[in-house]
């Protein structure tokens, strides 16, 4: 595992061999005497998304991906592929040679090797299913989380998803599992599944009415109901709280405002001001460095480095952080905002900064 993990998953990365390496792991998961075969189901799900957390909020991007791929003629992807053995040849040899491939392509290439990786997983969805029954709870929570990731193949999946997540024999992490599962796998909010969702979501245990909101959100979007807004609310305000990390390994707070920001923009606009005012209002004695990048964190989650808004049209969250900062020069010194500023396109020394405030009055 440690080997695989370095040469086909290297730091996130999926490459040309993963495609070729998916069906061997399958029939690994496949065979009940195989060790461990929770890990390997847990590769193969890395291998098909990369790190599902960054997908938790919206969904895997395969449509996106697809439609990038089919956009490039077969010629050139064989120019692209002909073009980069050759530079492999060269630097083989010890030479220094610049990639031929301009970044754009480059991605493109990935872009395809990832959406072949995933395709090849996607073959194995029956090997999946099969282990929502097993009897190991670990093999069957990997599973879970796994078949999450494959909206296309909705109609198969959604029935063992819901059996999990409606059975109350099941651990509360499974459970829970199969709800975030079954909101990210996608289809119509039947009855079932919105029954569901309702009565986890009034229940008395938090982390599945976490899930059950979170779910609710990926299905409906904008519209989502209030008491599922309500729930995820109630997690994005929490600071300091040990609150546990879910089976997806996320914090279910900072999920929680990512979702908002999504499906109930005004609400996480309300949050994030009044967690950037709690946290502007602490005093920290040293590293004001790591304190700062809370509040951006905080008021800036999605600024890009480029977005060219004037003070009046950032929300109120961000406008807080320019006008603390107008007002606090010492927070200018080293280390100082500075690279964070640049990060979310905003001027990085405190004379520019007091500018851009003043611009607007």
């Amino acid at each position: 595992m440690y080997e695989l993990y370095g040469n086909i998953f290297h730091q996130g990365s999926r490459y040309e061999a993963n495609a070729y390496a998916v069906p061997f792991l399958l029939e690994l998961v496949a065979d009940p005497t195989t060790p461990a075969r929770h890990e390997v189901i847990h590769l193969l799900a890395s291998l098909a998304v990369g790190d599902g957390r960054y997908h938790l909020a919206t969904g895997f991007p395969v449509t996106d991906m697809r439609n990038a791929v089919a956009e490039v003629p077969v010629e050139t992807w064989q120019r692209w592929s002909q073009t980069m053995k050759d530079w492999y040849d060269v630097v083989s040899t010890g030479q220094r040679q610049p990639i031929p491939l301009a970044k754009v392509e480059r991605r493109l290439m990935e872009t395809r090797h990832e959406l072949a990786t995933y395709d090849a997983v996607r073959a194995g969805i029956p090997v999946l299913l099969k282990c929502l029954a097993d009897a190991d709870a670990e093999v069957v929570g990997e599973a879970v989380q796994a078949l999450a990731w494959f909206p296309e193949e909705m109609t198969s999946i959604r029935p063992g998803l819901l059996d999990i997540a409606s059975d109350d024999q099941q651990p509360v992490r499974t459970a829970g599992a199969a709800l975030v599962a079954l909101g990210l796998v996608g289809g119509a909010c039947t009855p079932p599944v919105a029954d569901l969702l309702d009565r986890q979501l009034a229940g008395t245990d938090s982390h599945l009415s976490w899930s059950a909101a979170l779910a609710w959100a990926l299905l409906a979007g904008k519209g989502v109901p209030d008491s599922a807004v309500a729930e995820l609310r109630a997690w994005a305000v929490i600071r300091r709280r040990n609150t546990g990390r879910t089976s997806w390994e996320v914090d279910p707070a900072d999920l929680a405002l990512e979702v908002l920001d999504r499906v109930a923009e005004p609400v996480a606009e309300q949050v994030r001001a009044d967690l950037v005012a709690a946290v502007l209002a602490e005093q920290p004695k040293s590293n004001w460095h790591n304190h700062f990048n809370v509040v951006l964190d905080y008021g800036f989650p999605h600024m890009a480095s480029d977005h060219g808004r004037t003070l009046e049209e950032l929300t109120a969250a961000q406008r807080a952080v320019v006008l603390w900062l107008t007002k606090n020069p010492h927070v200018f010194g080293r280390p100082g905002p500075e690279g964070p500023l640049r990060q979310h396109g905003l001027p990085t020394t405190y004379e520019a900064l007091r500018a851009y405030a003043d611009a607007d009055g």
